[in-house]
């Protein structure tokens, strides 16, 4: 592993405890759960996870929650070797049935695009999933070190 590789996990990590801390209402039982592999990517693959991460956990908790009590959003990290996907999904209210990603996106969503299109020079989805609604990116490992 390279010497300026950052663990993924941990930054989520910290991510997470943020969004604890910062933006979950202290009255509503909402729970976030990381699974997951330790991941290590460069530090720019890491930085656009993490401002990724960071709005889609936002949104999850102020659009999937707004009239909800209780639920959990689960951040699901897999290393498929090459490919490296993160998940946000969660429980709440889901995705308006016309919903559409290329004209309903708030400026959040929109920078998150650019951040999985230009920077990660992957794929970002936004769906809804049995009781919720999952965020997905998708992204190629960057070779750390290489060009």
């Amino acid at each position: 592993r390279e010497a300026n590789a950052i663990n993924l996990r941990d930054v989520v990590q910290r991510i997470i405890g943020q969004v604890r801390e910062g933006l979950l209402d202290p009255e509503k039982r909402i729970e976030i759960e990381l699974n997951g592999p330790s991941i290590f990517l460069s530090p720019q693959q890491t930085t656009a996870c993490a401002l990724s991460l960071n709005e889609l956990l936002q949104n999850a908790i102020e659009h999937g929650y707004a009239d909800r009590t209780a639920g959990v959003i689960n951040v699901n990290l897999t290393d498929q070797g090459d490919l490296i996907t993160i998940e946000v999904a969660d429980d709440g209210g889901g995705l308006p049935s016309d919903f559409d990603l290329g004209r309903d996106v708030s400026l959040g969503l929109r920078i998150v695009q650019s951040l999985a299109t230009n920077d990660l020079k992957g794929h970002f989805s936004l769906k809804n999933s049995g009781s919720g609604t999952s965020a997905t990116l998708k992204f190629p490992k960057q070779i750390i070190g290489g060009t």
